[in-house]
């Protein structure tokens, strides 16, 4: 199993694992790709507040997991 979490400029925004969000994927590609959806959805609502950001400084962390 796998989670992923994801930073922005070095601050923590997500752990999937986190009993709030409770995604845990079977596959690293399968968190890998959540996490770029998630990444898109964060700079998506970004955008809408007028907020600046560079793209660059999203860090995403994937770790396996004990089931």
């Amino acid at each position: 199993m796998y989670k992923f979490e994801i930073y922005h400029d070095g601050g923590f925004l997500m752990d999937s694992s986190d009993p709030v969000y409770d995604m845990v994927y079977e596959t690293y590609e399968e968190a890998e790709e959540e996490a770029n959806m998630m990444k898109e959805s964060y700079m998506t609502g970004w955008d809408i507040e007028g907020s600046e950001y560079d793209p660059d400084d999203f860090e995403i962390e994937i770790e396996e997991i004990d089931d």
